[in-house]
């Protein structure tokens, strides 16, 4: 008897005497080879409702319901507003830019998926398996990941091709009230995404990545940040301060106030002698946020990895500073020299450049990198 046929017995033993079906996936089963899966076709809105009714029954325990598998399928755009799809296997689907919110995917297969883009406000994924999935862009305020499993996942497709991501994601994605604790989050990118209010209680961050994440009031009570990197993370005091981040990997604190004097004042002087005096500013991989540096001369300071953001450079001399990989969140560049200075791999995300003086120095061949 097939793995197929014993499946469709257990259920219809399980409906008779009014048990409910065990909704877990099988381990030695690759729910794929279900011969009613759908394979790489762009699912409709109509589709999708009669899929929800066959999953309801199988959630249920009611006859010809049917747990929905899915691999490589088209769900992009689409209304899933308050759907539930819990325990639906959904293996490298498309659901960019669709409408998720209130929507119920408990212990889902989502094994490689991508929600760039969509609405997931309240999407509960509690104990799914998101590996590989990317979030990038995506809004999870009020979001329920806890126990995911978002470790890294590669779909190997036709001709033994594989995906071109391995990490889960969450890149420049909105997260205010998301419950992710307990989450398997190794590796995982948080570049550019906001944290607010974010619970990480017991999530395994070992290696997760926060270059221009801004974090505000996030929990890490029992979290493990082995090698976690927020060295470019934008950080509340509340954040900064807490037990489990005061031994993480961060970036170096501003000086006080009478030193900061000390340094802009040598570096003036190293300016004004053509290098043979004073000493060169040095704020590399310095968290530097909400900083006053309006009217400054900064020409040629060493600023790469700084965190700028809300950091104030109005009319600031920028000019062949280095800004490599600095993180410049609504800082205010109004009137700012930046001939010269390089700026590669900084992220200007919602920064002010009204007025901003860019390219070449007179004199020297030395212009703008961005």
């Amino acid at each position: 008897m097939s793995a197929e046929m014993k499946d469709h017995r257990a259920r219809e033993t399980a409906a008779q005497s009014g048990a409910r079906p065990d909704p877990r996936p099988d381990p030695q089963r690759d729910p794929t080879r279900d011969p009613r899966a759908i394979v790489g076709r762009r699912i409709s809105q109509e589709a999708l409702k009669k899929l929800e009714e066959l999953n309801l029954r199988f959630l249920k325990g009611v006859p010809n319901g049917w747990c929905v598998v899915m691999k490589d399928c088209d769900l992009s755009g689409l209304d899933l507003r308050s759907i539930n799809l819990s325990h639906g296997h959904f293996i490298a689907c498309n659901f960019e830019n669709a409408d998720l919110e209130d929507a119920r995917f408990v212990g889902a297969n989502l094994f490689s998926a991508s929600f760039d883009g969509a609405n997931l406000t309240r999407t509960n994924f509690s104990q799914a398996d998101l590996r590989g999935a990317c979030f990038q862009n995506a809004e999870l305020s009020e979001a329920h990941l806890e126990g995911a499993d978002l470790r890294r996942g590669v779909v190997i497709r036709a001709g033994g091709v594989a995906s071109r991501r391995e990490n889960s994601t969450f890149r420049n994605a909105v997260m205010r009230g998301t419950n992710l604790s307990d989450c398997k989050l190794l590796d995982v990118d948080f570049e550019g995404a906001e944290l607010s209010g974010v619970s990480l209680h017991g999530a395994d961050l070992r290696g997760a990545r926060f270059a221009g994440a801004e974090l505000i009031k996030v929990e890490f009570t029992g979290a493990n940040l082995s090698d976690a990197d927020f060295r470019r993370a934008i950080m509340c005091e509340q954040t900064a301060n807490c037990g489990e981040l005061m031994r993480a990997n961060k970036a170096r604190r501003p000086p006080g106030p009478e030193r900061m004097k000390r340094i802009l004042d040598r570096h003036l002087v190293w300016i004004q002698t053509s290098q043979r005096q004073g000493e060169r500013a040095d704020f590399s991989h310095m968290d530097l946020s909400r900083h006053d540096f309006s009217h400054v001369i900064l020409a040629s300071a060493l600023l790469r990895g700084a965190i700028l953001a809300d950091t104030n450079f109005q009319h600031a001399i920028l000019a062949a500073a280095d800004l490599r990989d600095a993180i410049l969140l609504r800082a205010d560049l109004t009137g700012a020299d930046l001939r010269g200075a390089d700026l590669r791999g900084a992220s200007l995300r919602h920064a002010t450049r009204d007025g901003v003086r860019t390219g070449a120095m007179v004199g020297l061949s030395l212009a703008t990198r961005t």
